[in-house]
């Protein structure tokens, strides 16, 4: 049983052969599988000592399990008692022709092991997240702190400046000094003021996380849609996701697609399709570390200017510009506050972004995750059941579906990368060198219409191909029950092609592609050198 006690004592057993194995004595074995898994946690891989596994049912991930998780694992636990601990393949083999495609399970269980799944899930999901989030900031501020401790270097100038300025060591000592001090708390200064805008945008990306939309969008697919997977629901679908519970940090998508290959044997498509839906989500997820890369890359460039006139300060100095040293730090204390109004600004911006994709988000991954799993349903199916059935034709029908996925989320992120990047060197413009916002009427005139026009596009048309593919679907094999009869060319090509081709040639003809090419193209001009 999925959760019952001869799947414990297993567990229990494990856990004692794997903490064995690990040089760990008999009594601490509990203490050591905080997860609950039967693994000592430290064997598993991936442990990260920072961010260890917890208990499957400590939905917060604080290391208590409260009464009220107590009360969903004993639900769970009743739920899942009589599903299987793998999928069932034996008795999809053991059908007859005439309940091929007959449910193996009612719609309100099926729901019901659905919603237990996905409060578990998503709940762990969004902790691990917060957790990395957390972590890449604090790697973030130590870049800073480490940057603005090169100041200390700036203490040597004397030496190198003693032959060009002879008899000034006491000046150029004292300028180096100050250098260094402005140096240190410019840089300081500057990270502040881009931790803040990293700060707000890593606590607005949970609306606009593409994993944990994805995610949810397949828990609230197989919810709503729980009669279309019911063909193989106690076979496939529930133990499937009684493994997702033990695995908050793996897509329940991939999970489906791998044990969807254990039903039917050797159908190593959905091997090949999970590991690219594995790649699409790890694209995604290391958006974060590529934001963080990015804005290390425009703190260095905003900042550069200004550190080139702290460390030419004990050269002046010495040269006979009395007011140098508060000429550069008035100067330095002027860019900082630019870029502090900037950067509010921008965030501002990013706010009014970040609430329109994550709701264009939100909306758009459901309908584009339901086309996956109802095609992966019908390719299990297919494979089981129709005679001669081609894995090729099943790739095609996923890929282009997963295409489908990866498109829609594309034009969502790079409409908002581009406007907000945009954005923020007008702003920087503006603070720091004066440049009139009018000056960029022309962006702000038909900027801020393509972004609309890019981020409303794929909910437009998500809407209407699911009309398309449900009269697609509905027509080729309504109250079919025998495989055979089942039009399956016309299901597994006609819907996930119109997905693909229809999406492209829309947005073109929509002048979506013209629309993301003026925001990735519009020329800011370079500020006059100072």
């Amino acid at each position: 049983m999925g959760s019952g006690a001869g799947s414990g004592a297993h567990d229990a057993a494990v856990d004692h052969a794997t903490a064995t194995a690990h040089g760990v004595t008999e009594g601490t074995t509990a203490d050591l599988d905080k997860d609950g898994d039967g693994v000592v946690d430290t064997a598993e891989e991936g442990y990260d000592p920072e961010d260890p596994p917890t208990d499957p049912w400590d939905e917060d991930g604080d290391g208590t399990v409260e009464p009220d998780e107590v009360a969903l694992r004993a639900e769970s636990e009743a739920a899942f008692k009589d599903i299987p601990d793998d999928v069932d393949d034996a008795a999809l083999e053991a059908r007859s022709e005439l309940t091929e495609l007959m449910p193996s399970i009612d719609v309100e269980t099926f729901r019901k092991l659905v919603r237990i799944a996905k409060k578990i899930v998503l709940a762990k999901m969004e902790k691990k997240i917060a957790i990395k989030s957390a972590k890449k900031m604090q790697t973030f501020s130590l870049i800073v702190v480490g940057c603005s401790g090169l100041g200390v270097l700036l203490l040597l100038m004397p030496l190198v400046l003693a032959k060009k300025y002879p008899g000034q060591g006491k000046l150029l000592l004292k300028y180096s000094a100050l250098a260094a001090l402005v140096f240190i708390v410019t840089v300081n200064m500057f990270g502040g003021v881009i931790y803040g805008f990293r700060t707000v945008q890593t606590a607005m990306s949970s609306y606009t996380n593409p994993a944990t939309a994805i995610a949810g969008g397949t828990f609230d697919t197989l919810d709503d849609n729980a009669d279309t997977y019911i063909t193989t629901g106690k076979e496939l679908f529930a133990p499937t996701l009684d493994q997702m519970k033990m695995h908050p940090d793996e897509q329940p998508a991939v999970l489906l697609l791998e044990n969807g290959m254990k039903v039917v044997k050797d159908a190593k498509v959905f091997l090949s399709i999970a590991k690219l839906f594995k790649k699409v989500n790890f694209i995604f997820s290391i958006l974060p570390i590529v934001l963080i890369g990015l804005t290390l890359i425009l703190f260095i460039l905003a900042i550069r200017p200004t550190l080139t006139e702290i460390v030419k300060l004990p050269a002046q100095a010495a040269s006979g510009v009395q007011a140098a040293g508060k000429d550069v730090m008035a100067r330095s204390f002027a860019r900082v506050v630019g870029e502090l109004k900037a950067t509010i600004l921008t965030i501002g911006v990013l706010v009014v972004l970040t609430l329109l994709s994550g709701t264009m988000l939100g909306m758009i991954v459901k309908p584009a995750i339901a086309a996956l799993l109802e095609y992966f349903a019908l390719s299990i199916s297919y494979l089981q059941f129709a005679k001669g059935a081609s894995s090729g034709l099943v790739f095609m029908a996923l890929f282009a579906v997963i295409l489908f996925l990866v498109l829609n989320l594309a034009t969502l992120i790079l409409s908002m990368a581009f406007f907000l990047g945009k954005s923020q060197k007008i702003f920087q413009a503006r603070f720091n060198h004066g440049t009139p916002l009018a000056d960029h009427a022309r962006f702000f005139k038909w900027g801020v219409p393509a972004t609309l026009l890019v981020q409303v596009f794929p909910l437009g048309f998500v809407i209407l191909a699911s009309k398309v593919l449900a009269w697609i679907n509905d027509s080729s094999r309504e109250g079919i029950l025998d495989a055979e009869q089942v039009s399956w060319s016309k299901i597994m090509l006609m819907g996930p092609l119109f997905l693909v081709i229809g999406f492209i040639v829309t947005f073109w003809a929509v002048r979506g592609l013209k629309a993301i090419k003026f925001l990735a193209t519009y020329k800011i001009p370079k500020p006059p050198a100072a």
